[in-house]
């Protein structure tokens, strides 16, 4: 009789873990990707920084300062606008696809920019973005912090090239 009582109890408690298991995956909000895709908003914040340039006021420039994940890119607001103050006059970006790992997104961006021998050239380069968990959004990691050599692991690299040989 014991016996029986137990199994009851250990299969209602495993059917309650499972139900909290399930109701926990689904309002964690880590499990599914934001709905805009990451393309779109790297073409928005990129929208946002033209139009900062041909507008010159600080509004549009501040909306895309909102897009970035400030956990990770350590600018302040008036950082980032000096930072694009140095854009050229008509910077416009194009916007390929992205590659997503996990809760990151690469997107490939392209852009010209004048050559000081004359003309222009193209610029490829990857844009990383981060699912921001409290908003469920993706936010651009303007100083690509979050990907490639992370700035402990450069300065350790390089005291290791200038660290004296052995005896």
């Amino acid at each position: 009789m014991i016996l029986k009582r137990n199994k009851e109890f250990y299969s209602c408690l495993l059917f309650i873990l499972a139900i909290a298991i399930t109701g926990c995956g689904r309002l964690g909000g880590t499990s599914s990707l934001p709905d805009e895709k990451p393309e779109d908003v790297a073409k928005r914040f990129y929208e946002l920084i033209s139009a900062a340039k041909v507008e010159g006021g600080a509004t549009t420039a501040s909306e895309a300062y909102k897009m970035v994940d400030t956990r990770v890119s350590n600018l302040n607001v008036n950082q980032f606008l000096e930072v694009i103050k140095g854009y050229p006059e008509k910077f416009a970006v194009d916007v390929g696809k992205a590659e997503i790992k996990g809760t990151q997104a690469l997107v490939t961006i392209s852009y010209k920019m004048p050559s000081s021998f004359g003309g222009e050239y193209t610029v490829q380069e990857v844009l990383p973005l981060n699912v921001d968990p409290a908003t469920n959004t993706w936010k651009i990691d303007f100083t690509g912090d979050s990907y490639g050599m992370q700035k402990d692991e450069a300065i350790a690299a390089s005291k290791s090239e200038i660290s004296p040989k052995g005896k």
